[in-house]
């Protein structure tokens, strides 16, 4: 069997994942002004007219990989925050399994927040898979104000504040620092939130 034949054959989930891989990599190399979808289509082996199928745009390429990102980002800390205890304990897990996720994929977060000067405003849309991050983020500050390890507070807008003081540090680590002082940032946002969020003794 020919390649050609094999590829007409795979099925609908592999060929996107294909797709997937050819614009990520082109992504890399060009930077997403610079990607086309000539590109992408010539690195993944497939007529143009495929790239299609899947995609309306490059942008929605973009954005595909975008929620991939989350989504992993969001299982990574879900699993985290199940395996400790104490609210300190899972929320330097919450943080630390978010930065490496973004060790991993420095190439899918700089597109991810390649709007960050709102050039490119249509990668920043809420996803489900943010929203699925910001709802683990909630329940575990929740469970923390109601076991009173937590200063009572909006356990929701605590989360989206945390999760905003969050990004911002692995922007400044893996976008604009270009991976310099990523220790020290994931530090310090564990410091802060920490002093921030955990209940006074009095």
């Amino acid at each position: 069997m020919t390649a050609t034949r094999a590829r007409r054959t795979e099925s609908e989930p592999v060929r996107r994942a294909q797709l997937l891989r050819a614009a990520r990599k082109v992504f890399r190399a060009k930077g997403y002004d610079g990607a086309s979808v000539s590109e992408i289509v010539r690195e993944a082996g497939v007529a143009q007219g495929t790239f299609y199928l899947y995609f309306p745009s490059k942008k929605d390429a973009a954005v595909s990989l975008r929620d991939g990102l989350m989504e992993t980002m969001a299982q990574a800390v879900a699993t985290a925050v199940e395996s400790r205890t104490s609210f300190e304990d899972r929320l330097e897990s919450m943080i630390a399994a978010s930065f490496k996720v973004a060790r991993k994929n420095t190439d899918l977060f700089k597109l991810v927040f390649i709007g960050a000067d709102e050039t490119h405003p249509e990668l920043h849309s809420e996803s489900p898979e943010h929203a699925s991050l910001l709802r683990v983020t909630t329940d575990l500050f929740r469970d923390a104000v109601d076991a009173g390890e937590m200063e009572g507070t909006d356990p929701e807008i605590a989360a989206r504040l945390a999760l905003g003081l969050l990004q911002h540090a692995m922007l400044e680590a893996f976008v604009f620092g270009e991976g310099e002082e990523v220790d020290r940032l994931e530090q310090g946002v564990s410091v802060l939130l920490l002093n921030a969020l955990r209940r006074k003794t009095r």
